[in-house]
């Protein structure tokens, strides 16, 4: 046992598309562990891989301890007189050449604290900035359904789902509501219980694909030709005008790619045979003509409303993207930036060749040098506060208060489990500072944002329950009308209707992805989430290109092997540019052809300090294990093309994939502990099931087989019941791993690196291993895949 008193508190993990409501175990005022919140309803005491592994975070040395001031160590108080100093300065200048860029916290205390600021500095500018949040579904959900318009699937409504490049059942791109909805309705405990139904098209194998009832894969380049297809399917079937209308100036060039029929046709008539209980989802890495050839199928399948719920949530009209940003740095605009997290020397996407006709900078680095005055706020001394004049440690959210949305629009309290280790900043403490205000306590600010939801009956006891139940109950988004403009859309989708050409073994497409470990590397120095392996490829430590066997054939790879991918685009300047990545390729089953997916967050630069303290102010750095893991995707990257690039697209000349002729260590759990001869997965179709509840024994032989088998062993008789079982339901089961880091947590189970990894090592209590299978027969002792 723990000595010491357990404590439990409420609070929550901000998160980009909502955040996670949970409880905190504390022992002697130390945060040990987290749980789910099991009062909330959306969640019912779920929590994703990053909750439960941020508290590793929270306890990472080589967290920002320090503050600095043009490279020398500095302190809270000459920080507190800079900010004072620099208040007066501006405004007298209304603000002008101040900007903010910032995260996605979904948090209404922040967002009081920048309406506050506008109103201080008129002229400020304010960016959001996600790299793997696309603008594309917030434009077409506000063209087709009104400005502050967010949808939302109720997946425990909908019968049959078609996903499009859209991994919902990741928690990094979706959330744990709908993970919780779908999985509502897989659980078979009766032979007379209905499951739904999953189509997934994609270019990769996904948590959501390995869910699939049917599976189609497809080049992510082509899913708009796809929606295409099956929109003019929904549309033969349903004779629905607002779909006619969208598709109408849609034009698809001829000779462009076909698509199984029948895979098609099954699926297009699935759906329809369920108005108001299907629902067509499509990825936000997807453009604005995809989303809203989505949102018309959905509107004539009569889903919206339905399994698709249109809510209103607050957005600020006056918020820029990056670009804008980007371009008011490099004209000399911006003359004081502040940046709140992230790292976008590392993540921001770089400018297209063809700017240089402007001198336009090809990446963020080169800009931030323009700035006469950076401040950042971050977790760790990174690319970005190198090229910062100050950098302020971050308070970690389990140190900070708070508050935060969930992705349905709940309203959560944040609240700390211990005072800030390193001395770090929130984020709204941050803002309450530079808007002059006498020093205000983190839930003094909260208070003022909470007290003007008009909480009901005395202010003190419904603070006192928000603060308890981690949520208000009383605070909810508002529904609106479920009625789609085709007026709007049609036009839309036609000026953001662009299709690519079909990839080829000599020109294939180049995507990238969200990793399920890394996230978009913030984090990468997690030891836990390095060693997890990834829940499809079973990799360690690293990413890799993903790659089908047949496209690996054609360029004579193996796994582990390096290739070279390289992008040359068009410019206005004689010498083409090019972007080049050497990196390791992995033969993934399932990967469509002529298509290659890197997953981003590896390799990020982040200097590791000693543990001791700083000997005369100088700052040893060691790589860390952010630095020496994998390889880093976002140098591939472009503005133009953020998730996918393929020749012929905005920008791109041709893209080539050429073998190295070195190779790479992978460390892969998946053939570790192997079985050999036994039928380790047994799996049945939900009729089989109701024929006979009993298939899984016999598709085995267990029923011919002792109870014990013969041991050459002498072993001390075991009378007492079994002590410890767990069976797990694998109709529900995603694979997401919160379990694997849970357990890791909790009893404290160490890491023990890649080399370790590699050889059989890894220590995790919980294994979750992946098979393949295919409706064609393959041998893969031969090399024959699917």
């Amino acid at each position: 046992t723990i000595p010491g008193k357990f404590l439990y508190y409420a609070t929550a993990m901000p998160r980009r598309t909502g955040a996670i409501p949970l409880i905190a175990t504390t022992v002697d005022g130390r945060p040990i562990k987290l749980e789910g919140n099991p009062l909330h309803p959306a969640s019912g005491g779920a929590t994703d891989t990053f909750a439960q592994a941020s508290i590793l975070d929270l306890y990472d040395p080589s967290r920002s301890q320090r503050f600095f001031h043009k490279g020398k160590r500095s302190d809270r108080a000459a920080f507190d007189v800079y900010m004072g100093e620099l208040r007066n300065t501006l405004l007298a200048q209304q603000g002008e050449g101040l900007a903010f860029l910032v995260t996605e916290t979904q948090s209404p205390t922040r967002e009081r604290l920048r309406t506050e600021l506008e109103k201080t500095f008129p002229a400020l500018r304010w960016c959001v900035y996600e790299p793997l949040l696309n603008q594309s579904q917030q434009v077409a959900a506000q063209g087709a359904f009104g400005e502050n318009s967010r949808l939302l699937p109720r997946l425990d409504r909908a019968d049959v789902i078609l996903a499009l490049d859209s991994d919902f059942l990741d928690c990094g791109q979706g959330d744990l509501a709908s993970v919780r909805a779908f999985t509502s309705r897989r659980r078979v405990s009766a032979a007379k219980d209905t499951m739904n139904r999953l189509y997934v098209v994609e270019n990769r194998f996904t948590l959501t694909g390995a869910m699939a009832d049917h599976r189609l894969r497809c080049p992510a380049s082509q899913i708009a030709l796809f929606a295409h297809a099956l929109a003019g399917k929904i549309l033969a079937a349903t004779k629905d005008p607002g779909l006619g209308s969208v598709i109408a100036n849609l034009q698809v060039p001829a000779g462009a790619a076909t698509f199984d029929d029948q895979w098609l046709s099954g699926a297009a008539n699935d759906l329809a045979a369920k108005p108001g209980a299907s629902l067509v989802l499509a990825g936000p890495d997807q453009p604005g003509a995809v989303q809203l050839l989505v949102y018309a199928i959905n509107a004539a399948l009569k889903n919206l409303g339905q399994t698709l719920v249109i809510r209103q949530v607050p957005r600020n009209p006056r918020t820029i993207d990056i670009l804008q940003l980007a371009v008011d740095m490099n004209d000399g605009r911006i003359k004081r930036l502040f940046i709140l997290g992230g790292d976008p020397v590392y993540n921001a996407q770089r400018g297209l060749a063809e700017d240089r006709e402007t001198k336009f900078p090809l990446d963020w680095g080169d800009l931030q040098k323009k700035v006469p005055e950076i401040v950042r706020l971050g977790y760790h001394e990174d690319a970005t506060s190198a090229l910062s004049n100050w950098h302020v440690p971050a308070a970690h959210y389990l140190e900070s208060w708070g508050d935060a949305l969930t992705s349905d629009g709940a309203y959560l309290s944040i609240q700390p489990m211990i005072l800030p280790l390193f001395g770090g900043l929130s984020e709204i403490e941050l803002l309450n500072a530079l808007l002059g205000r006498p020093k205000t306590e983190g839930p003094e600010l909260v208070q003022e944002t909470f007290r003007a939801t008009n909480p009901p009956g005395d202010f003190q006891t419904a603070w006192s329950r928000f603060l308890r139940d981690g949520f208000g109950s009383h605070v909810q988004l508002r529904d609106q009308s479920p009625s789609f403009n085709a007026n709007a859309a049609g036009p839309l989708a036609q000026k953001s209707w662009v299709l690519p050409p079909m990839p080829t073994a000599n020109s294939p497409e180049i995507v990238l992805v969200g990793s399920y470990a890394m996230d978009d590397g913030r984090y990468a120095n997690n030891g836990w989430l390095q060693e997890l392996p990834d829940p499809i490829t079973k990799l360690t430590w690293d990413n890799a290109a993903l790659m089908s066997p047949a496209f690996a054939k054609r360029l004579g790879v193996q796994t582990g092997d390096l290739v070279q991918i390289a992008i040359t685009e068009k410019g206005v300047h004689p010498e083409p540019i090019k972007r080049e990545l050497v990196v390791a390729a992995l033969v993934s089953p399932g990967h469509a052809d002529n298509s290659v997916t890197i997953p981003l967050g590896y390799s990020r630069k982040m200097p590791e300090f000693s543990a001791l303290p700083y000997a005369g102010g100088a700052l040893k750095e060691e790589p860390g294990i952010a630095e020496q893991s994998g390889f880093n995707a976002y140098l591939l990257r472009t503005a133009a093309n953020p998730h996918f690039i393929v020749a012929g697209a905005l920008g791109i000349d041709s893209v080539k994939v050429t073998k190295v002729g070195r190779t790479y260590p992978l460390s892969i759990t998946q053939d570790h502990f192997s079985i050999e001869g036994r039928g380790l997965v047994r799996e049945a179709t939900l009729e089989r099931y109701r024929a006979d509840n009993d298939f899984a024994k016999k598709l085995l032989g267990e029923e011919d087989l002792p109870h014990r088998l013969p041991s050459i062993y002498t072993h001390p008789p075991l009378d007492a019941p079994q002590q410890w079982g767990m069976s797990v339901d694998l109709n529900v089961c995603t694979g997401c791993s919160a379990c694997v880091i849970a357990c890791q947590s909790e009893n404290n189970i160490p890491i023990v690196g890649k080399l370790q990894v590699s050889h059989g090592r890894a220590m995790h209590w919980i294994r979750i291993d992946r098979y393949y299978a295919s409706k064609k027969p393959f041998n893969q002792d031969r090399g024959d895949w699917p």
